[in-house]
């Protein structure tokens, strides 16, 4: 496949990253429960091989996914499981909850930059990871203000830290996935937005730089990733209720199965 071909020249031009930095202390910030496992699942667990510390902010509630179907607060609960259980089988080391509303951190920049700078000055990270600023708003609003809201933040820390930017659905757009989307909401003209938006695909290889390897680790990356049960499978069968299989016919989920992770780079303060 394309697809395949690309993510190989990709992992050709990009550095690697070495064990001596996958040892650094980390935050990883993720938009909802289950953005941590997909775009740094596996160089999470790397980084607890190499000694880190690494904890996880999980910036929103996760309770919009599915709240069409299922009510809000138990949704918000079944999140909420799912990502303690999925920080289990990471080894990540403690996880934050900042509980703002899915869908919604776009209009809390200000109160979450300033639980974001309360927790950052507390455990003082050599490394700050967030969701990459090019993410698709359509599809991941919460993503990219998740990294304003951190990056804010960082500009009041006056600290040196490096910032790893993740992708998720930055990988929603030719050649990564098929033009057909698989499931509603997303429609073929998103993803050929997403596409022209990404420059053909080539934005991957202007921006991520950096990879790291997670062959030996991606069953277990696997293993947290299935702990999101709630994007991963039906817990109402019949009923409507897409998962993250769903997206592109099943081609999405697959880049995050690959053997790397790849990531952009850069220091701020």
């Amino acid at each position: 496949m394309l697809s395949g071909f690309c993510r190989c020249l990709l992992t050709l031009r990009s550095r690697g990253v070495s064990n001596n930095e996958l040892g650094r202390s980390a935050i990883i910030f993720s938009p909802h429960p289950d953005d941590e496992s997909l775009g740094c699942g596996g160089t999470i667990i790397k980084k607890k091989q190499a000694g880190a510390t690494v904890k996880v902010v999980h910036m929103t509630d996760g309770a919009g996914s599915h709240s069409h179907l299922i009510p809000v607060q138990e949704l918000r609960e079944i999140r909420r499981r799912e990502a303690v259980n999925a920080a289990h089988v990471l080894g990540v080391d403690q996880t934050y909850f900042l509980d703002f509303g899915d869908g919604a951190l776009s209009q809390n920049i200000g109160p979450a930059a300033e639980r974001v700078l309360e927790i950052v000055q507390q455990e003082q990270p050599e490394e700050i990871f967030v969701p990459h600023r090019r993410e698709p708003m359509r599809q991941a609003a919460d993503h990219i203000a998740a990294t304003r809201i951190v990056l804010a933040a960082l500009g009041l820390y006056r600290k040196k830290v490096t910032v790893w930017e993740y992708p998720v659905w930055f990988w929603l757009h030719w050649p990564w996935v098929g033009l057909k989307p698989g499931c509603p909401p997303i429609k073929t003209r998103h993803i050929v937005k997403n596409t022209v938006q990404s420059l053909v695909g080539s934005r991957a290889f202007l921006d991520l730089a950096y990879s790291v390897n997670i062959a030996d680790v991606i069953l277990q990356k696997s293993a947290a990733l299935a702990e999101h049960k709630s994007q991963m499978t039906r817990l109402i069968p019949e009923c409507g209720w897409t998962t993250l299989g769903d997206v592109s016919n099943g081609q999405f989920l697959a880049s995050f199965y690959y053997n790397h992770e790849f990531f952009r780079l850069s220091v701020i303060g």
